[in-house]
Parts: C-alpha cells; sequence; structure tokens
C-alpha cells in the first residue's frame, strides 16, 4: 500500500506553516500537518501561526486557498494545547476540533495530559472523553502525543486505551520522542506492543539518548530504524499519515530557510531508500 506522507509544518522553525506550505512540494510531499495555536500564545518556533483557536471564516478560506494555490493537502491537524486536565485547556482543545473539521481533515494530535493523584488521573480520564466525543461529533480522531504524563511510554499508551476505550481516541508515536521521554526502552518493542492503537505517527530520528535534543534529518541520528517501523506498522494495516518532525540540534543556533527546507529533502531521500513511497 501506498504511504501518505505529510509534514509537520514546525520542522521549518520560524518560517512555519507558509513557508511549508509553498516548499514541501519541491521535496516531493504533497500533505501537511498544519498545527492550529492558542490565540495569544507565543510560539516556541518564533513563527505566525496560519491559524488559532479563534480562526474566523476568512482565515480558514485563505488558508484553503494557499493549500489549492500550491498544490498542497492537509494530513491533519496538530491542536497540541497543554494539559487537558485543566479545563481552560479543554475548552481550547474543543475549539480547535471544530477549525480541524471546518478544514476538512479527520486526524488531529494533540495531548493527552498527566495527572499526579489518582482523583485528578480520573479527571483527566473524564476530559479526554469529552474530548472523544466531541471529535467523534465532528468525525474526527485525536491522536494523543507521545508526551510525559500518561502517554510517556507504551506501558501508559496500553493503559489509557484500555481506560477509555474510546473509537474516537488513538496514538500519535514519535519514533523519536519514545527514546527521548524514557531513559530505559526498546523504541522497536514499543512500537510493536502500541502499533494496532496508533492512528498517525511522527517519524523523527536521534541518537536515543535520554534528554538528548538531537533531532536531525531522517537517517542522520542513527537511533531509529525507519525500515523496521515501517516494517511493524504495515502489518499492522497502517498506511499514515507518516509525518515529518525536524526538530532540529540543541545549540546549533539559527538556521537559513534553505537549511530547513534541505533537511526536509534529505529526510524524504532517507524515507525512499527505506521503501515508504514503494
Amino acid at each position: 500500500m501506498t504511504a501518505i506522507i505529510s509534514c509537520l509544518t514546525n520542522s521549518y522553525g520560524r518560517f512555519g506553516a507558509q513557508a511549508a506550505i509553498e516548499m514541501v512540494r519541491q521535496a516531493g510531499i504533497e500533505w501537511i500537518e498544519l498545527p492550529i495555536r492558542t490565540e495569544g500564545a507565543e510560539s516556541i518556533f518564533g513563527d505566525d501561526p496560519l491559524l488559532t483557536d479563534q480562526a474566523t471564516p476568512d482565515d480558514l478560506s485563505g488558508v484553503a486557498r494557499r493549500l489549492a494555490d500550491h498544490d498542497v493537502r492537509l494530513s491533519s491537524c496538530n491542536v497540541t494545547s497543554g494539559n487537558p486536565l485543566d479545563p481552560e485547556v479543554l475548552a481550547v482543545t474543543l475549539r480547535k476540533l471544530d477549525v480541524a473539521a471546518d478544514l476538512g481533515v479527520d486526524l488531529v494530535v494533540g495531548g493527552a495530559g498527566e495527572a499526579n493523584e489518582q482523583e485528578d488521573l480520573a479527571s483527566l480520564y473524564a476530559n479526554l472523553r469529552r474530548i472523544g466525543d466531541h471529535a467523534a461529533g465532528l468525525g474526527l480522531t485525536y491522536c494523543f502525543e507521545t508526551h510525559p504524563g500518561i502517554c510517556q511510554d507504551h506501558g501508559g499508551m496500553i493503559d489509557a486505551m484500555h481506560e477509555l476505550e474510546h473509537p474516537h481516541l488513538r496514538i500519535n508515536f514519535d519514533t523519536a520522542n519514545i527514546l527521548y521521554y524514557n531513559e530505559t526502552i526498546n523504541g522497536e518493542i514499543a512500537l510493536a506492543k502500541i502499533c494496532h492503537f496508533v492512528s498517525h505517527m511522527h517519524l523523527k530520528d536521534s541518537h536515543g539518548e535520554f534528554h538528548d535534543w538531537y533531532f536531525p534529518a531522517l537517517g542522520y541520528g542513527g537511533a531509529v530504524d525507519f525500515v523496521r517501523v515501517l516494517e511493524l506498522m504495515n502489518v499492522c494495516g497502517f498506511a499514515g499519515p507518516y509525518s515529518l518532525e525536524i526538530e532540529g540540534i540543541e545549540g546549533e543556533g539559527e538556521l537559513s530557510l534553505d537549511e530547513y527546507h534541505q533537511r526536509i529533502v534529505d529526510s524524504v531521500d532517507h524515507l525512499k531508500t527505506c521503501g515508504y513511497f514503494d
């Protein structure tokens, strides 16, 4: 089966979604994962968001025109907003789901959150069910990021999936975050155990060291076997979206637009050698 290969627009750093839309086709990618940001919150990437949770119909029309002008399609939206345990974050997340539905996607990526006390965990699960129910009503599936909290590792992901038992709540597996956030873990074993719950994937490379911010072009980190990732996901019947997420290397300084784009080009070249475009 032909996989959907996408690019999270954060991979273009401060140049953001506008640059991604204009350039990903040159790298051989026709899909993007578009962030919907929180109104008034500063982007950690330094970019100006195309859309926020307060997007107007004119904002949505403008994005649709821009995508059409460059023959680029949306694979998904990223609606990461914080910890859904927080009622304000929950409200923002629900608004972002409305925006994503208006854009015509059926997958979104966002945080599953974290809770330290049993009472808070029950509240978090209740809020996640609200997200799942709202997503279901819009024809969306909400995919949990591989982030600290209840979906930090495959054990937590399995527990969450079994506890929630919601068809519109699934996993976004991140091939590098699973290594970054867990000191002792085998990424391939983790993926094999959770793959049947994965509806979205972030392809990211690293050295595989705990809390080592080293996320270069795919194939330049060495810790992720992208051939094995594809094999495992094919067995599970998964055909994407595989969304490239290139977050750079700590201390490397500011990159030019061409340098950001070259990492996407190099990543696509690597994925071609691994069979993702066959």
